[in-house]
């Protein structure tokens, strides 16, 4: 994974209509093999930085007709991203419309369909995140 240039990734992850969207599944499938892999927790933020890469993941989520089996490979990047660091909560919630889009899929979800669930088990994941993330703050700040 050591030859993914971090730049073409990123620019592929931001394609999505027609046969571009082939080459988006790819970006993200090879980001979450990067990120699952990665030995180096710093080397690796540093190759694929939560800063640049959170928010085009999000904006993925934001595109209406992205199918869901994109989404569900999104939905695992980002979780991915928030394993390593809680602290990545806060580049997801800074994408306007992030969180709302994520709800929204849960409310969609088809539970017949295996990519469907998929997809509702890592939004829900993230909202977990989050919500945690929220609480630890909530109660720091009543202290």
């Amino acid at each position: 994974m050591a030859d993914v240039d971090p730049d073409t990734l990123l620019e592929w992850l931001q394609m999505g209509q027609g046969d571009e969207r082939d080459m988006q599944l790819i970006a993200l499938e090879q980001l979450c093999m990067l990120l699952l892999m990665s030995d180096n927790v710093d080397r690796c933020f540093e190759t694929c930085p939560p800063r640049t890469f959170l928010p085009a993941l999000c904006k993925i989520f934001l595109d209406e007709s992205a199918p869901d089996n994109v989404l569900e490979v999104t939905a695992r990047a980002i979780t991915y991203y928030l394993d390593v660091s809680a602290e990545c909560t806060r580049r997801i919630v800074g994408v306007d419309g992030a969180i709302k889009a994520l709800c929204n899929r849960l409310v969609v979800v088809e539970l017949n369909n295996r990519t469907s669930r998929d997809l509702a088990e890592q939004c829900v994941k993230i909202n977990t995140f989050y919500s945690l993330l929220f609480q630890q703050r909530a109660k720091f700040h009543y202290r």
